[in-house]
């Protein structure tokens, strides 16, 4: 009797062991174990602690030495994210001379482990098929860009700590839902297949701003990959007085509301104080999108931190002009520090595990 039950607790043992990595699998967490999305609806750390985005975006190309200086004034807000502005050749500046050349994986790693050095979670996002007419061709070109051998043998050693966000904004809103799911769809699978197991960003349609893409074909998408490991992000630009839309604090609370009953993990991947529309700059209730995202627990990201040593790559929209914690202008401080939402007052690290 004593050898039947020691065979039944192994065999209980066995399909116990299997069950759970089942469900390991079936919830999306990374099989390295780091970043995951758990049962499709929250992303949480490698501990499985529940984490929502709290930080900005950086416009890595757009700085002297990729933003290293402003990554390090960044982390003084407390942030847990940094999105970085990335484009498959940049204009690098050095001893004030510009020259086009390909941005490398060695480029990206050394923003990663700064990042990394701060408990900053790298949200990589590249840039070069902002607004296409054509999804379905440019983000199959941008996930070639990441399946590429320079990019993906550099990235595959940091899969715990990052996410990486397809392609920002890559659709103008003329191609309608079911093209970009089908673009999308594409994508996550060549990402897959490539190896790729952390969590992928998923940009709304119509230049990031529609929330009905996501109640519409988030979950779909979800299903389709097969780690389940989405995060889906929505940029509200959604100005109170637009030249091309009026947001009311009604609409705003109605687009929140809808994406939350989805059950995803979404983030506002780009908070903004403005929509700068033909170089007018309309006011958005950014006070509410922060209040709604921390009612809601979405993650937000403000656009964008500023310049240290390129000052003429600012503009109205960033958080400082000289790329500085201590330069932060007024709506920088609100969003950064002193709003009962902000940053400061609501970012939780990632566990380091």
């Amino acid at each position: 009797m004593k050898y039947f039950f020691s065979i039944c607790s192994i065999w209980s043992l066995t399909i116990m062991t299997l069950v759970f990595a089942a469900c390991r699998k079936n919830n999306g967490v990374s099989s390295d174990g780091g970043l995951q999305i758990i049962n499709g609806n929250y992303l949480a750390d490698a501990c499985g602690n529940r984490l929502v985005l709290r930080g900005v975006n950086m416009g890595a190309v757009y700085a002297v030495d990729l933003g290293k200086k402003e990554l390090a004034e960044i982390a003084q807000t407390g942030a847990n994210a940094v999105r970085l502005v990335l484009t498959s050749r940049y204009t690098r500046w050095s001893n004030g001379t510009p020259g086009n050349i390909a941005l490398t994986g060695a480029d990206i790693e050394s923003l990663i482990k700064i990042c990394i050095a701060n408990n900053m979670i790298p949200v990589l996002e590249l840039h070069d098929y902002t607004g296409s007419a054509n999804p379905i061709a440019d983000i199959d070109k941008a996930a070639g860009w990441w399946i590429s051998a320079d990019i993906k043998n550099v990235l595959m050693q940091y899969q715990r700590s990052i996410i990486v966000n397809i392609a920002n904004e890559p659709d103008n809103g003329t191609g309608g839902h079911d093209a970009l799911y089908n673009a999308y769809a594409k994508a996550i699978t060549a990402l897959r297949n490539a190896g790729y197991t952390c969590p992928l960003m998923i940009d709304s349609y119509n230049w990031g701003k529609d929330p009905q893409f996501i109640v519409n074909k988030g979950r779909a998408l979800m299903d389709h990959d097969p780690l389940h490991a989405l995060l889906f992000s929505v940029h509200a630009y959604w100005p109170a007085n637009g030249r091309w839309g009026n947001y009311s604090d009604a609409q705003i609370t109605a687009y929140m509301n809808a994406l939350k009953n989805t059950n995803l993990p979404v983030t506002v991947g780009e908070l903004a104080r403005a929509d700068v529309q033909s170089g007018v700059d309309y006011t958005i209730n950014y006070r509410l999108l922060m209040a709604l995202s921390q009612q809601h627990s979405f993650g937000y990201l403000v656009w964008w931190w500023g310049f240290y040593n390129n000052p003429g790559s600012n503009n109205t929209l960033s958080m400082t002009a000289n790329g500085l914690y201590t330069g932060l202008n007024a709506d920088g401080k609100v969003m950064a520090i002193t709003d009962a939402n902000a940053i400061q007052k609501t970012a939780r690290k990632p566990c380091k595990n």
